[in-house]
This record gives structure tokens, C-alpha cells and sequence, in this order.
């Protein structure tokens, strides 16, 4: 058996996604776990056609970038990726990452951006978290894998949300409860309000498992949920029962939010207000405008935009989160605002006629991972004066803004904000003006 081979590789530059990338032989090779500075012993473990995917072996010279990692787990649990690099250069490589990703991919260049928004926690940040279950084994899948990494805690996740999570796993191990029920994931989120957690549990099948028992056992629980669906679905399932309070509270900018444990929200609860503040100051109202806020979710970034506007719509596919938001705008007193139950796309087409006509001054969107394309070409159409876009993905941010940009949009401000330090995931938010027609 031919023994692998190895190559000395100098680590230059960090890709979206966190691998180090270098070159073999001019072709280029990204090895997660590396540094920029790195020179690296790395093995190919995949050629494709216009680079390769190596395996960091050892170091020859470790980056001055470098930092010991904090987790024990790390490398073997795939939710980390930078731990191995100091946080003021993960910043650092992120701003820059975002920038590359803008130029090549979108084709924009030249933008004001200002300085990026590090985490003030750079561990014990996360307020929510899903826990796989796999064969008796509690955690976050490996790199890459669906296998489950064991694990008592995570360093990044409040610590309310660590000790909830051993109590659920010892209890579902010691079978103090009964049989323990088919979960195959665990949704835990801390409540800002009053040291509290919800669980959602999600289950191949409900097989009356006495879950009332939890609320007690479980510590700090204050409310549960359980889903029946299946692993690796991107449905949610059907919630088959809800116990206790399942709202998730928190304040940021001097409103009162309630959420709940299976609606969207913000993991970095610093960071969101710091966003929140952004998001408005990018918006320059002035009282008299209509804004609409597309994948509105329970009205994080709508209620603070009310408040300075004239009228406010959020769009979200959520029901359930509507519900929750108008719920919050309540809680508020904040009442020119409202919340539409749809998907931002079909609402947009269907309602083309009515908004070409009336018109909105300011659009945000936060939209999900993949960004939303089609969003994006809907806007360019009813031409609002100011976009405020809200991204977790600077490849997808690039290509949708490149679009707008296309159709008569200038970039005009541009903020990075760290919501999750150690990962190489990144939250920015661009400012869109309207220039006029395009040539």
C-alpha cells in the first residue's frame, strides 16, 4: 500500500468557510484548520477539477495568527473553525473575506466601509443552539458528516443553555422518565428575562413519553415543545404538543421582545442591538416614511424602524411569528406598523400593481442563507430610495446586490458585525441608494 503523500504548503489567505488556502504546484488547495502564515504539511484528500481539498498533518511553522484552542472537542465537533486564530485576526480575515467576496463575485468595488463590529463575548455568546442525538450520543455533527461528536458543553453557548442540556441528557440516559422518546434533535434557547430556558425536542414519532416530568427535573426549563418529523428534513414537522412558557424574551433598544423557541431570532443578543442600531441609522427617517421589512420574523428589526417611521409592513412566511411580532408591537405601544403572513417573493408579485403605485421609501431584508435573488430582482423593479439589505452570506449578498447594483443601485454605506466568533460565519448589512435609471 503506497503511503500518502505529503506536500509543505504556505498558508497565504483564509477562505469563506474557514479553510486556509495555499497552492500546490500553482493549483490551489484549501486546508481547514490552517492560518494564514502557516507553513503546513498537508495531504490531498480530493482533486477536483479546479482545486483541491487537503488535510492539515502537521505544521513546519506555525503562523504567528495562531492561538491554542479553547475546546477540547475542537476539530472533531464542526461548529468551530477559527478557534485556532486569535479573535482581533478573525475579525481581521472576516472584513476582508466580505470585501474579496463583494469585488468578485458582485463586481463592486470602492465601498464605504465602516469598521467592523467585533463581538464584545467572544465565548459564552450563543442564546440558542440544536443538539443532534444519534445512537445514544448527544452533540454537534462532526466536520462535514451527519455523525454525532459527544459532548457535555460548548464553550461558545450560554452557560444556562449548557446546564439545561446536560440535565435533558442524563435524564434521557438514566431513564428516570421512562423509556426515553426517538429524539433525534434538541433546540435550546436561553431566555435574557429571567436565567430561564425552552426546549424543543424533535421526534420520529410520539410515543407518550411523560414529558410534564421535564419542567421539573430539567433545572432551569420553564417550557417545552415537541416536533414529530423526520432527521435531516428541512420541515420543521408537526408541533404534536407545547408545554409551559415557550417564549424566549429579551430587550434591545428599549423594546420588549418574546420569541418563540421555534421562530427565528438572533443568536448574539450584544451584537443584534448593535445591529438594530445600524439598521436605523442606515434607514436616515426622518417620521414620515413607509418602510418595509421583508423576513420580518417576530419583529427584531420592524418594531425599531416603527418607531421612527410612518408607516411600517413586515413580511414573513411565519404565521406563528407574526403572531408574536404583532404581539411585541403591542407590548410596545407601537402601532404603525403591521405584519402580513406570506412568503416576501409571491407577496411582492402579487402585489406588484399596488406597490408600483404607492410605493415604499425604505425596504429591509434579512433574508436566510441563500439570500433571496428573486427578492433582489422584485425591488429593482418598484425602485424604493433606499435598500437596507441584511446578510449572513457574503457570496449570496454579492451576487443579489451585483443585481441591484445593475438596475440603478449604488452602494452607500457597508458594516461587518461579528455574531458568531470562533465560526467563519458572517453578518453584514449594506445600504442601497437609488441613482436613478439604468443606462
Amino acid at each position: 500500500m503506497t503511503a500518502p503523500v505529503e506536500h509543505i504548503v504556505q498558508i497565504t489567505s483564509l477562505a469563506y468557510g474557514g479553510k486556509g488556502v495555499g497552492r500546490i504546484g500553482g493549483k490551489v488547495v484549501f486546508v481547514p484548520y490552517t492560518a494564514p502564515g502557516d507553513e503546513a504539511r498537508v495531504e490531498i484528500i480530493e482533486e477536483k477539477k479546479g482545486f483541491s481539498e487537503g488535510a492539515l498533518k502537521g505544521l513546519v511553522t506555525p503562523s504567528p495568527l495562531r492561538q491554542a484552542p479553547s475546546c477540547g472537542l475542537y476539530g472533531v465537533c464542526g461548529g468551530c473553525t477559527l478557534q485556532h486564530i486569535g479573535y482581533a485576526h478573525q475579525l481581521e480575515w472576516k472584513q476582508k473575506i466580505l470585501e474579496d467576496s463583494l469585488k468578485r463575485i458582485g463586481g463592486i468595488e470602492d465601498i464605504p466601509f465602516d469598521p467592523p463590529a467585533g463581538s464584545p463575548e467572544v465565548f459564552n455568546y450563543r442564546s440558542r443552539a440544536r443538539f443532534q442525538v444519534e445512537g445514544g450520543r448527544w452533540g454537534f455533527f462532526e466536520p462535514r458528516s451527519h455523525r454525532v461528536a459527544p459532548m457535555d458543553d460548548c464553550p461558545l453557548l450560554d452557560p444556562v443553555i449548557n446546564d439545561v442540556f446536560a440535565r435533558i441528557k442524563s435524564i434521557f440516559s438514566s431513564g428516570k422518565a421512562g423509556k426515553a422518546p426517538p429524539v433525534f434533535a434538541v433546540d435550546i434557547g436561553s431566555d435574557e428575562a429571567g436565567d430561564k430556558a425552552v426546549a424543543a425536542f424533535h421526534v420520529t414519532e410520539e410515543t407518550g413519553y411523560p414529558w410534564e416530568g421535564l419542567l421539573g427535573e430539567a433545572g432551569r426549563l420553564k417550557g417545552l415543545e415537541v416536533w414529530a418529523g423526520r432527521p435531516f428534513r428541512r420541515e420543521k414537522g408537526e408541533r404534536v404538543l407545547s408545554l409551559g412558557d415557550v417564549l424566549l424574551n429579551y430587550e434591545a433598544s428599549g423594546i420588549r421582545y418574546g420569541a418563540g423557541i421555534s421562530v427565528f431570532s438572533q443568536v448574539n443578543r450584544p451584537q443584534n442591538r448593535a445591529l438594530m442600531e445600524r439598521v436605523v441609522e442606515y434607514s436616515a427617517l426622518e417620521g414620515n416614511e413607509r418602510v418595509l421589512d421583508l423576513f420580518s420574523g417576530a419583529g427584531n428589526l420592524t418594531l425599531p424602524i416603527a418607531r421612527r417611521a410612518g408607516d411600517t409592513v413586515g413580511v414573513e412566511d411565519s404565521p406563528e411569528a407574526c403572531v408574536q411580532a404583532s404581539g411585541n408591537a403591542a407590548l410596545n405601544s407601537i402601532v404603525r406598523v403591521g405584519f402580513i403572513a406570506s412568503q416576501a417573493v409571491e407577496w411582492l408579485e402579487r402585489n406588484a400593481k399596488t406597490l408600483e403605485k404607492d410605493g415604499f421609501d425604505v425596504v429591509v431584508l434579512d433574508p436566510p442563507r441563500g439570500g433571496e435573488l428573486s427578492a433582489a430582482r422584485a425591488l429593482s423593479l418598484l425602485r424604493p430610495k433606499k435598500i437596507i439589505y441584511v446578510s449572513c452570506s457574503p457570496p449570496t449578498l454579492a451576487r443579489d446586490i451585483s443585481l441591484l447594483a445593475g438596475r440603478g443601485y449604488r452602494v452607500a454605506r457597508a458594516g461587518l458585525f461579528d455574531m458568531f466568533p470562533q465560526t467563519f460565519h458572517i453578518e453584514s448589512v449594506i445600504r442601497l441608494d437609488l441613482q436613478g435609471r439604468p443606462h
